[in-house]
């Protein structure tokens, strides 16, 4: 099955890049966030256009496209081995701030973007329960790229990465929460801290 969105226009690589990282990375949890995957990545496209029709996202519109993700996991991946290190209440601060930095990430990465079009063209299911959606970005100086969005079922199939120019967001921002640990002296407090006040 194809799906043909409007999607707004990525002028750049580092505005495609900041796209997925935006999607990929920024969640609130649903309950059942789709039936299949490919209906969880046109739940997505589908709120970003409804929300950037006036060229801004407000935090509600922000919390509705990122219903679509499972944020717990994300979050919890991004952290690696430092997790289960952490307590209850500091894993707690950690998921409240991942979500003050996911709206801002969304925010600045889709605010001011124009007109393009995607398009779903296949779903690979690598096991059951974890599937990778693949998708067509047009309209973008003249070119094509491909966006890989992979889908997992946690009580209703959720994003929980995507790739792009050959980079997987997650392991991304994995890396870059390490880069930040290892330059702090694995102080967690600092990086909630840091991550948490983004405006």
């Amino acid at each position: 099955m194809q799906v043909l969105k409007s999607l707004p226009a990525l002028k750049t690589r580092h505005a495609l890049t900041g796209l997925a990282l935006s999607l990929a990375l920024l969640a609130q949890p649903a309950a059942a966030s789709g039936a299949t995957p490919e209906s969880v990545v046109e739940t997505a496209v589908d709120r970003t256009l409804s929300a950037l029709q006036d060229s801004h996202i407000s935090d509600q519109e922000a919390d509705e496209i990122l219903k679509v993700i499972d944020v717990e996991r994300v979050a919890q991946f991004t952290m690696g081995r430092h997790w289960r290190g952490m307590d209850e209440a500091t894993q707690a601060d950690f998921m409240t701030a991942f979500r003050s930095f996911a709206r801002v990430q969304l925010r600045e990465h889709l605010a001011d973007f124009s007109e393009a079009e995607v398009e779903i063209l296949r779903t690979v299911e690598r096991k059951p329960g974890d599937a990778i959606v693949t998708t067509k970005v047009s309209g973008v100086d003249n070119k094509e790229h491909m966006v890989s969005w992979r889908v997992n079922d946690n009580n209703g199939w959720k994003v929980t990465d995507i790739e792009a120019m050959g980079l997987w967001f997650a392991i991304e921002q994995r890396a870059q929460f390490q880069a930040m640990l290892d330059n702090n002296g694995g102080d967690v407090s600092q990086l909630i801290e840091e991550i948490g006040s983004a405006t």
